[in-house]
């Protein structure tokens, strides 16, 4: 897709009459009718937070259920902004260690925004203040890095979000609402909508769980949360450059900005200007291309080059996509070759699966201590938590299964119902259950000669087709990880066991 602004077809206006008349009653058509793609993955994304060991992979399961959030992720972690080493990221796993857990949630979130609301927007108002809020959200980031903010990224997203209650008004209110909210006079807006536009983005806010810092954003309190000064001094200083860049309210601004980072007036300007010129080139890789050709930028710096989203992103079912095995598979020896923690592999092999094979769900299970049960650890892809925790075998001689004849026989295995007696025999209502029934792939983890776990993956909740050819990617992706493994704990000496 080229942009998604220019992709949106404008909605009719809703007859007043037909629009709610209360603050809940706005909050629930939002929620339930307007953008619950959005209010879907703000739940997935926004209620995962840093402070748990296992928050990275986490987040990265939770973006690979969107395929065209993961491929816009990827295009964004690979634009010049975010990677000026020019190395390829080709998998959300690398992504998250690469860029940082924040910043990887906080783009998360932002492109999360810009599908939600892109959808039922008039185009022109949309792409306007679209531009605003996304240039602010760029200066609000670079003041805080300026200031040593413990976390920009959080600055961003306030910044970016502020203004969610008037973009939800125009996406399902119309151009009347819009405009309402526009104006800015909160008595019409409460008589004429029965909420006003920062009401409405203080519920949202709170509804989805967006952060205290947008909430505090959203109050105007400073005074309670200093960093709030840098979202609302962003805003100010966007608006006023759509006034032009020599606009003598601008002057004002750019001497609050050179005291609130600590820099001489001439540096104040040059870091407002550097913001403005990447925010309008980074918006094309965030699909808003449009928007960004209409963030002002200073006279003698020229329109920067948009670079369109490539076509053919959608949330359909993948197929099978060698380019990307091929890349993930080179992404995954390079991370081994720099010495990367163990899980990681696992977990950028699980990706290989679904993203490089088009399978529905992938997940890896590890051995206990005692190698007397075997449980499921990660998993990506279709109703990944339901499976990863369904997934719990005894492996014991008495009572034989397939998963325990992969790991006792060292072989990868494709189990395909009726086709062979000896592992029919094997495929308990346990193994049936877990599986729908359905064929999958199945192969051991194994560092040396010692096999530790598997992996597991399958199209079951489609339906579609296992081949030959899936099957014998799978086998090589198996073995690259055991290779890697093995390279691992050989350069780790006396590490900490494999399976942690």
């Amino acid at each position: 897709m080229t942009d998604i602004l220019s992709m949106t077809t404008p909605q009719p206006d809703r007859a007043e009459a037909a629009l709610p008349a209360t603050l809940e009653g706005w909050v629930a058509l939002i929620t339930d009718q307007g953008m619950p793609v959005f209010h879907h993955a703000v739940k997935k994304i926004a209620g995962i937070t840093s402070d748990r060991e296992s928050s990275a992979a986490e987040l990265a399961a939770a973006v690979l259920q969107d395929a065209a959030m993961t491929s816009r992720l990827l295009r964004v972690a690979n634009s010049p902004v975010y990677n000026p080493t020019g190395k390829p990221v080709s998998t959300v796993t690398r992504a998250v260690v690469r860029m940082g857990f924040d910043t990887v949630r906080s783009l998360c979130l932002s492109l999360a925004v810009v599908e939600a609301v892109a959808r039922g927007a008039t185009r022109d108002r949309l792409a306007r203040e679209m531009a605003r809020c996304f240039h602010a959200a760029v200066q609000a980031r670079a003041f805080a890095e300026q200031r040593g903010d413990g976390s920009p990224e959080e600055v961003f997203i306030a910044a970016l979000l502020k203004s969610l209650g008037r973009l939800a008004l125009w996406c399902l209110g119309g151009e009347a609402a819009g405009e309402l909210a526009l104006a800015g006079n909160e008595d019409e807006e409460k008589a004429r909508l029965g909420v006003t536009a920062r009401a409405l983005t203080l519920a949202l806010v709170r509804e989805w769980k967006l952060g205290r810092l947008l909430e505090h954003a959203v109050l105007g309190q400073s005074d309670e949360d200093p960093r709030v000064s840098n979202v609302m001094l962003a805003h100010e200083l966007a608006a006023a450059v759509e006034q032009g860049w020599e606009n003598p309210a601008l002057r004002d601004l750019l001497r609050r900005v050179a005291e609130n980072c600590y820099l001489p007036l001439r540096e104040a300007r040059a870091l407002v200007e550097a913001n403005a010129q990447e925010a309008a080139r980074v918006a094309g890789s965030f699909g808003l291309g449009r928007a960004g050709m209409l963030i002002p930028l200073p006279k003698r710096s020229g329109q920067p080059g948009i670079v369109p989203e490539p076509a053919g992103e959608t949330a359909a079912p993948r197929g099978q996509d060698k380019v990307v095995q091929l890349e993930i598979l080179r992404e995954i020896m390079s991370a081994a070759e720099g010495g990367c923690e163990i899980h990681l592999v696992l977990e950028m092999v699980l990706e290989g699966f679904c993203r490089g094979l088009g399978m529905d769900r992938a997940l890896f299970a590890l051995l206990s201590t005692d190698r007397r049960r075997l449980q499921g650890r990660h998993a990506i892809g279709v109703e990944a938590e339901a499976f990863r925790q369904g997934f719990r075998f005894e492996i014991s001689p008495l009572d034989a299964h397939l998963y325990q004849h992969v790991i006792v026989s060292g072989e990868p295995l494709w189990y395909r119902p009726g086709e062979d007696a000896r592992l029919d025999a094997l495929a308990t209502p346990e193994v049936l259950g877990i599986t729908d029934g359905q064929p999958f792939f199945a192969a051991p983890i194994r560092i040396g000669n010692r096999t530790i776990g598997l992996f597991h993956a399958d199209r079951a909740p489609s339906g579609r087709a296992l081949d030959a050819d899936l099957f014998d990617a799978f086998c090589l992706f198996g073995q690259t990880a055991n290779l890697c493994l093995t390279h691992l704990r050989q350069t780790a000496g006396a590490g900490r066991p494999a399976r942690d």
